[in-house]
Formats: C-alpha cells, sequence, structure tokens
C-alpha cells in the first residue's frame, strides 16, 4: 500500500499537508477511502491505472486495512481489492465483510448436514454468531453444549482466509450473497472501531 500524507519542509519540521498521489500504474489503483471498521475499509476507485481488469473510477471496493490514519487517497494493487456490489451499504461491508469471511471458513471446515447439532466455539462475539447464523442457514441446529460437531474458531481456519486473492473475492462475494439473503440481520452489532475517512 501506497499512502502519501505528509512532506518535510526546508526546516527538517514535519507537517501535514495534501499531498499529491500520482497516477495509478498498469494494474494498481487509486482509492478515496470512505468508511473502516472490523479489519476492511470501504471506498471508491479514483483513477484506475492502465490495462486494470475489473474495476473502473467510481466503482465501490473494499481492501483490508493496514491500520494508522487513512490518507484522502490512496493506492493499492487491483489483486489487494475486492469490487462491492452496489446494493451494500459500507455500513454492511464494515459490519459484517471480516467476520464473514472467517464464519465462511469455519463452516467450510467443518462439513455438517441440515439437521446437525452443531457448537460453534469462538472468543470473538461477532464470529460466534455470524457463523452460528450461517450454520443455521445451512439448516444445522446450532447449540450451546453439545451438539454432533464443533466449529471451532482456530488460527488454521483463519489462514485459509488470507489464501490467494481469487480465492478471497470468490468468499467475499459468498459473504455478500449472504448479507442480501438476511442471513446475518439477526446479529447484534457490537461496537467497533468505525470510522468516516475524510470526504
Amino acid at each position: 500500500m501506497i499512502l502519501i500524507t505528509k512532506t518535510l519542509n526546508p526546516m527538517n519540521e514535519t507537517q501535514n499537508s495534501r499531498a499529491v498521489v500520482p497516477r495509478p500504474t498498469t494494474g494498481w489503483l487509486r482509492l478515496r477511502p470512505t468508511r473502516r471498521g472490523r479489519g476492511f475499509v470501504v471506498g471508491v476507485v479514483d483513477a484506475a491505472g492502465p490495462d486494470t481488469n475489473g474495476f473502473a473510477p467510481r466503482d465501490r471496493v473494499a481492501w483490508r486495512d493496514a491500520g494508522g490514519d487513512l490518507a484522502e487517497l490512496l493506492l493499492l494493487p487491483q489483486n489487494d481489492v475486492l469490487g462491492v456490489p452496489g446494493w451494500i451499504s459500507d455500513e454492511q461491508v464494515v459490519t459484517y465483510l471480516g467476520p464473514g469471511l472467517i464464519a465462511r471458513s469455519l463452516v467450510r471446515a467443518r462439513p455438517f448436514v441440515r439437521g446437525d447439532e452443531v457448537r460453534v466455539e469462538s472468543t470473538d462475539p461477532v464470529v460466534r454468531e455470524i457463523t452460528s447464523a450461517w450454520a443455521r442457514s445451512l439448516g444445522a441446529r446450532v447449540v450451546d453444549d453439545g451438539g454432533s460437531y464443533a466449529i471451532q474458531d482456530a488460527p488454521r481456519v483463519r489462514r485459509t482466509v488470507l489464501g490467494s486473492h481469487g480465492r478471497l473475492a470468490q468468499a467475499a462475494v459468498e459473504v455478500f450473497q449472504a448479507i442480501r439473503a438476511g442471513v446475518f440481520d439477526g446479529v447484534h452489532d457490537r461496537p467497533a472501531r468505525r470510522e468516516r475517512a475524510a470526504a
């Protein structure tokens, strides 16, 4: 990720300024963030480099939050960016995409069939609720104790979320479809670090 937010003055003092972010080159996008939270940032494509596949100016996109201050504009490789459908809100993306990707991996890592009793184990209450909602949408009966299967939120499973860009993009599409289908409507939103980016 390339962020350009500060410049040095002749007296070697750092001062904030509106630095110019260059036009993107082949395979890169210039992005304008609009909202962040739960590990992802949502924004719009400000400019696309030549031969950039699948992205055009004004497209809505999301990318992993690297932390720190967000610049008004930043450059990212297109393979680090996910397209966001027009029918989903920025708030839904920052609330559900991160935990939804984890939940999708957890459900796929522990196959079950309709009617099975499953127990979801996670120290993250949002991941636990979203995974439970997803399992119920697939026909499982989610229980607090016992159950035929335990869906465990383990680092090994979380790593599968961070696989190739193609797999991540496909997983994001499935999360967006689950949002559209109302799978997570009953999940209680818990406070998370959310902030609007500078407009």
